[in-house]
Parts: structure tokens; C-alpha cells; sequence
């Protein structure tokens, strides 16, 4: 390897097939939530192997409005692991519960099994399990536990784990579309569920406008902009996944010579 060569932490994988996503999309004149965000919709709740999906503005948005669908409120806690993305303390923070720090393994980066068993008391309403770097956690221990599980897939989409993805085990799991992560979007989020009622209460919290009642709602709508490079990109996935391995594999050879 040369001194001056440098692999970047993250950066964008974009053809010209993505542009041909977009560029059709803005001539068709559907430029918010339509059409392209219910296919891509559709697509990753077949990808992953749950029944339905509900695209938003951001992964994010999706950590919020999945912890709302389980009625987490002030007087509840949500795990949460010690080493993860302060998105997901922020989503915890959002409803006003407490967020009770779970160590990690050290050796995969994931929440330890034993650290969120200790961690649960009778105020926990649910475990958000981040899968990090693409490893997927124990996450056929941790639902064991008997707390309603949210798989934070924001790293792992395509990761396997016993035959079945990420993403698929949880009463709810997220995902998300920022520009550094595997399907890169721009922005953008998504929540899973095989629950009617949870995707019905999700998709009514999502936007507040032609509402019969008032509650708090938000604006956290996906656009057909994204939902269109989104689906492109979920396209070249397999693509994607083998070249983090090429790179990663790099990586692991330099080491050697250190």
C-alpha cells in the first residue's frame, strides 16, 4: 500500500442508473410522498421478511416514531447499548423516558445479553438493539428477555443471522438512508413490523395534515426524490456488501504487517 493512498471512511456509491432514478421522478412532476416511496416501501419489507414498512424522513424519525408505537412515555426507560449513535438517545429523549445504558461485548461492539438482562426493571418498556458494523447482536437471546425488541438496522441491512436478516426478528426494526450508510438516500429512514396495529399507528404519527382528530402528529414524511434512489441503490446492495468485504479484508491484511 502507498503512504499517500487513502481509503475513505464513507463516501456515496452513485451511477448513472440513480441519476436516471431521480431525473425521472422530477420529470414526472411527483416530487413528495407518492408513488416510488410505496414501492420502496414494499421492496425492503419483502427484502427483510416483514409484512408491512412506513418510510420517513429519517432513521431518526423512524427510532421516534417506533419507540411512540409502543406507547413509550416520561415514566418509561428503554435500553439502550453504552457504545452506539446518540440518534438513538435522542429518540429515547424525544418521548421524555429514561434511557438505561446496557453494556457492550467487547468483542463484537453489540449490547451484551447479560448487561441488558441486568439492566431491566419494571419501569422498561423496550430494548432498542443496535446491529453494529454489519455483526448482527444475540438477538435471539435478547428477545428471550420478554422486552419488546427494536432492531436498529441503520448498519447491518443484508446482514444474516441464523438464516434470517436483520432486521426481522424484532417486534419493530428501523433503517436508515443518510448519505455514509450501505443504501445511501440523501436522508431518510424506514420502520418494519408485522404488527397492523403498530404500522397503522406509525403511518397516522407521520404526518399531521387531513387528520379527523388532533394529537401531536409530525412531518416526518419520505420524499418520491429519495424513495427513487433509494430503490436504485437497494438494487446494487449485493454489490455494495461485497465491496465493503474487499475493503475490509484490506484492512485486515495492512494489520498483519503492522
Amino acid at each position: 500500500m502507498m503512504p499517500n493512498e487513502i481509503i475513505p471512511h464513507s463516501r456515496p456509491s452513485l451511477s448513472d442508473s440513480d441519476i436516471e432514478a431521480v431525473i425521472s421522478v422530477l420529470k414526472a412532476g411527483q416530487l413528495s410522498q407518492g408513488p416510488k416511496v410505496r414501492e420502496f416501501e414494499n421492496k425492503l419489507a419483502s427484502f427483510i421478511g416483514k409484512k408491512e414498512a412506513v418510510a420517513v424522513s429519517s432513521g431518526s424519525a423512524a427510532l421516534h416514531l417506533a419507540l411512540l408505537a409502543l406507547n413509550v412515555k416520561k415514566s418509561d426507560e428503554v435500553i439502550i447499548p453504552s457504545f452506539v449513535c446518540s440518534a438513538v438517545l435522542n429518540a429515547v429523549n424525544y418521548t421524555g423516558a429514561t434511557a438505561v445504558l446496557a453494556d457492550i461485548d467487547p468483542l463484537t461492539f453489540n449490547m451484551s445479553v447479560g448487561a441488558a438482562k441486568r439492566a431491566i426493571t419494571r419501569k422498561t418498556k423496550a430494548i432498542i438493539v443496535p446491529h453494529m458494523f454489519g455483526c448482527p447482536a444475540e438477538i435471539d437471546k435478547l428477545s428471550e428477555l420478554g422486552i419488546p425488541l427494536i432492531e436498529d438496522c441503520a448498519q447491518s441491512i443484508g446482514a444474516n443471522f441464523k438464516g434470517q436478516r436483520a432486521g426481522s426478528f424484532g417486534r419493530l426494526s428501523v433503517f436508515s438512508f443518510y448519505a455514509t450508510k450501505v443504501i445511501a438516500a440523501a436522508e431518510g429512514g424506514m420502520v418494519l413490523s408485522d404488527s397492523e396495529d403498530l404500522i397503522s399507528r406509525i403511518k397516522d404519527l407521520r404526518e399531521y395534515d387531513n387528520k379527523d382528530n388532533y394529537i401531536l402528529r409530525y412531518n416526518y414524511k419520505m420524499t418520491d426524490i429519495q424513495a427513487a434512489l433509494g430503490l436504485s441503490q437497494l438494487s446494487f446492495l449485493e454489490k455494495f456488501i461485497e465491496r465493503r468485504r474487499e475493503i475490509a479484508a484490506r484492512y485486515f491484511q495492512e494489520f498483519k504487517n503492522c
